[in-house]
C-alpha cells in the first residue's frame, strides 16, 4: 500500500533536483463563447499571459505573476471579472476572488465585492495582511477602507452594456442560468526553484441572487496551490464544482493515484459531469512545470507563456503556439489592442 506514496515522493524529488522553467498560464473562463468575440478572448489571454511572465523574469514573484495576470483580464471587458463582470439579478455587479500560495498554503479569499476595479488585489491583501483566510461582508467592506483601495464612485461604474444586454437576454429566456457566456479568469504560475501560486476571479453568474458565492474564492475548487503537486484554477458550473471540491480532487488523484495531471484533471470532470450534470475547465501546473489545460464545455480561452514561446487556444483540440522575437514592443501592441474600459 505504500508504494504508490512512495512513487509520488520520489516524482517530486527528481523535480525538485531539476531546474524548472518559468511559465505563467492563464484561463479566460469556460463555457459557449461566440465567434465574434474569441479574437478579443485570444488577445486578453495572451497578453495577461505575457505580462504576467514579464513580471516574473523581472524579479517578481509566482503571487506577483498570477496577480499581475488576473488584474490585465479584470480590466477588460471580454472577460467575466472586474469590469466584464456580469449583473447579479438586482442589476449589481458582486465579484469574488482568491489568491493561493503553494509555498506555504497561504490563500485569501474575498466574496461579494463591489465597486472595486481589482478584486484579486484584495484578496492579495487579505493573505498578505491578515490572520485570516476569507473576509465577506461588511467586515470585507471596513477592510477594503483601512488598505486604501480605490472604490468607485459613484457606484455601478463596473456595469457594461453587455452586461445588462445578458441580464435582459436571462429575464427574457424564463431565468435559464446558461444564457450567455459565463466566465471566470485565473492564473497559475511556477518559478524556476519549484514555487507554485494559483489567482481566480469572478463576476459569478448572470441573474444570481445578491449574496450568492460560487466556486471562485473557495480553497480546493475555484484555486489551489500546493508546491509539493502542483497549482490549478477552475472555471465553469461553480455550484457544480464546489461539490466536489474539484482542484482538490484533482491533485489528490495525482497524489495517491499517481496520475498525472492532465489524465487526472480529465477524470475528474467527466466523474463530475456524469454525476451531478454541469461543465468545467481546469488550467494546472505540475510540480515539474507541465501545464494541463483540461474542458468539458463548449470553449474556454486559455494561453500560457514559457521563455520565448506562446501558446494558446479557445476551441477543443486548438493549440496554437508563437515563436516571440521582441518581447517589449510586442506587448506594447497588445496594449494597443486591448479592450481596456470598453462597453
Amino acid at each position: 500500500m505504500m508504494l504508490p506514496v512512495l512513487l509520488v515522493l520520489g516524482t517530486i524529488c527528481s523535480y525538485a533536483n531539476a531546474q524548472i522553467e518559468p511559465i505563467v498560464l492563464v484561463h479566460g473562463g469556460a463555457g459557449t463563447i461566440s465567434e465574434d468575440r474569441i479574437p478579443g478572448k485570444y488577445r486578453g489571454s495572451i497578453l495577461a499571459a505575457r505580462v504576467g511572465y514579464q513580471v516574473l523574469m523581472n524579479n517578481g514573484t509566482v503571487m506577483d505573476a498570477v496577480e499581475q495576470a488576473v488584474r490585465i483580464m479584470e480590466s477588460d471587458s471580454q472577460f467575466n471579472a472586474g469590469y466584464g463582470s456580469v449583473l447579479n439579478a438586482d442589476g449589481v455587479v458582486e465579484m469574488d476572488a482568491m489568491v493561493m500560495d503553494g509555498t506555504s498554503l497561504a490563500t485569501g479569499c474575498v466574496a461579494g465585492v463591489q465597486d472595486v476595479l481589482h478584486p484579486i488585489s484584495v484578496a492579495r491583501r487579505v493573505m498578505d495582511r491578515t490572520r485570516h483566510n476569507f473576509l465577506t461582508g461588511d467586515g470585507l467592506v471596513e477592510f477594503i477602507k483601512t488598505q486604501g483601495i480605490e472604490v468607485l464612485s459613484p457606484p455601478g461604474q463596473l456595469v457594461t452594456q453587455r452586461a445588462k444586454e445578458a441580464l435582459e437576454a436571462w429575464k427574457e429566456n424564463n431565468q435559464i442560468f446558461d444564457i450567455g457566456e459565463g466566465g471566470t479568469v485565473g492564473a497559475v504560475a511556477i518559478d524556476s526553484d519549484g514555487n507554485i501560486a494559483a489567482a481566480t476571479s469572478t463576476g459569478g453568474l448572470t441573474g444570481k441572487l445578491p449574496g450568492r458565492v460560487g466556486d471562485s474564492p473557495i480553497i480546493g475548487s475555484g484555486a489551489y496551490a500546493d508546491n509539493r503537486l502542483g497549482g490549478m484554477s477552475a472555471t465553469g458550473d461553480g455550484d457544480v464544482v464546489m461539490k466536489v471540491v474539484l482542484l482538490y480532487d484533482i491533485l489528490k488523484r495525482m497524489e495517491y493515484k499517481t496520475d498525472d495531471m492532465t489524465k487526472a484533471a480529465e477524470d475528474a470532470l467527466a466523474e463530475m459531469t456524469a454525476k451531478l450534470g454541469g461543465s468545467a475547465g481546469v488550467i494546472g501546473l505540475n510540480a515539474a512545470g507541465e501545464p494541463t489545460i483540461a474542458f468539458n464545455s463548449e470553449q474556454m480561452s486559455w494561453a500560457y507563456q514559457r521563455g520565448q514561446t506562446v501558446a494558446y487556444g479557445v476551441r477543443k483540440g486548438e493549440f496554437i503556439e508563437e515563436q516571440l522575437e521582441n518581447s517589449l514592443q510586442d506587448i506594447l501592441k497588445l496594449f494597443a489592442e486591448f479592450e481596456f474600459n470598453n462597453n
